[in-house]
């Protein structure tokens, strides 16, 4: 009997080599599934349909909905050969696989129907690992389909036949105990976020004796959103609870970087800047404009319109407290400010990534961009300043030298707005970070571009 399970549906052993993109791979087990001859092996060809089956439905498309019904057809080829009366656990993996394909077509009362038959021929079999993941499928359906209670019940079913015994039941169980703390994070209320606050933490807990995961950043993501719905409904501890969303999503981004997951990124950045949000000093309102300043900057308003028209909702009004908190501050000064106020390594990430965006825009932007937050440095009180310019040294090191030109350009205008005295402190200063950072065929060669933009060193 050819056993069909989860680990089982990208099987290319003896179809030669197996570094495939995911096409190459779907188009040689279909290959394989052709050149198997039913009437000769009918077991064979039926394991055979439902990994292709498998990998027709995950494959990545632009028309997932054309490969989840070709999926389907191959389910119900495997079906006529693995049936209830010869194969029922086989016949059950069938049937969770084309259950899962109805749910991403939004067919939920099928998908519904197919996970039940598919748990009650499981059930007694002793297979209590998969019937669970069964049961984590029927709770996203029933979740999805509004019976949160129902969902419960299903989420905790399935945790409980799950021992944990090595890696791939460990994952199963954090994906079921992310599942349930998001049905307990719908219900709402304190309540609601309590028992989501207890199982996520209960999973973040598991998770931190494993790999950093995308599982584990969503856990750690969904974590904080939840710490952050209960600062809405218990402002009594709203401070704690503030700071504890915020140590959930600054652990999910260590995960979803912007490279790696730039759209998990952006959204994580943009709740961080929430969290930060909902408090009242004017350093956290700082921290909370440049975070949903991050999430603008990935966010592209022609494909994440809803996105990113929220974030910049968010973005104007905090700015617009900011407004009443430091009058007539720029959002430059505030990025500044805040850059003085960080230790050095978090300064460098800061910058870096500001500096990375500008790199970016046109030259007419970038300019006004650069003078505007190079002005907005040299204004702030001088211990900051120097940390900020000499980590803007830093970072300029590892970009394009025309960008290196325009950035160096853009400082010197920004000293020429201040007046004699502080324009000459602000030059020394410059000086000082380009001779401590840079070897000699760095400092000269910045140093020569300074003099040909007109510099005169001091």
């Amino acid at each position: 009997m050819y056993r069909l399970a989860a680990t089982d549906r990208n099987d290319m052993s003896n179809d030669g080599p197996t570094a495939f993109s995911a096409t190459d791979s779907v188009a040689a087990m279909k290959a394989r599934f052709e050149s198997i001859d039913r009437s000769t092996d009918a077991l064979k060809w039926a394991a055979a349909a439902y990994r292709l089956g498998m990998a027709t439905a995950e494959q990545p498309t632009a028309h997932p909905e054309q490969n989840l019904r070709g999926a389907l057809g191959y389910y119900q080829q495997a079906a006529e050969v693995l049936t209830v009366s010869r194969a029922p656990v086989e016949h059950a993996r069938i049937l969770n696989a084309a259950g899962s394909a109805h749910r991403m077509l939004g067919d939920p009362s099928t998908a519904s129907r197919l996970f039940q038959e598919a748990l009650g021929l499981m059930s007694g079999k002793g297979v209590d690992v998969e019937e669970a993941s069964v049961l984590n499928n029927l709770g996203l359906v029933l979740t999805e389909g509004g019976r949160l209670d129902d969902a419960v019940e299903a989420f905790t079913m399935s945790l409980d036949m799950v021992p944990g015994d090595d890696d791939e039941q460990i994952r199963t169980m954090l994906a079921t105990k992310h599942n349930l703390g998001q049905v307990h994070l719908a219900r709402g209320g304190v309540d609601g976020c309590d028992a989501a606050i207890a199982v996520l933490s209960d999973a973040a807990s598991t998770a931190g004796g494993t790999q950093a995961s995308m599982h584990t950043a969503m856990i750690d993501h969904t974590l904080g959103i939840a710490w952050k719905a209960k600062a809405g409904v218990d402002p009594s501890g709203s401070e704690h609870h503030l700071g504890e969303a915020i140590t959930a999503f600054e652990r999910c981004l260590a995960v979803f970087t912007s490279v790696g997951f730039p759209m998990q990124h952006a959204i994580a950045k943009h709740n961080l800047g929430h969290a930060y949000a909902g408090r009242d000093d004017v350093a956290s309102l700082q921290r909370a404009l440049a975070y949903y300043e991050d999430s603008l900057n990935i966010f592209d308003p022609r494909l994440h319109q809803p996105q990113w028209q929220e974030a910049f909702a968010n973005a104007e009004a905090v700015e617009a407290r900011l407004d009443v908190a430091v009058p007539g501050a720029t959002r430059a000064d505030h990025m500044a400010t805040l850059a003085g106020s960080m230790d050095d390594n978090e300064r460098l990430m800061f910058l870096r990534q500001r500096l990375v965006q500008m790199e970016r825009l046109p030259n007419t932007n970038q300019l006004e961009r650069l003078t505007a937050m190079s002005y907005a440095i040299i204004t702030q009180p001088a211990e900051s300043f120097v940390a900020s310019i000499r980590t803007i040294i830093t970072v300029l090191m590892e970009l394009p030298e025309p960008f290196l030109e325009s950035a160096l350009e853009s400082q010197l205008a920004a000293h020429a707005m201040l007046d004699n005295h502080d324009q000459r402190a602000a030059d020394f200063i410059l000086d000082e970070a380009i001779n401590a950072l840079l070897f000699g065929p760095q400092r000269i060669r910045v140093r020569d571009m300074l003099e040909d933009i007109g510099w005169d060193r001091p």
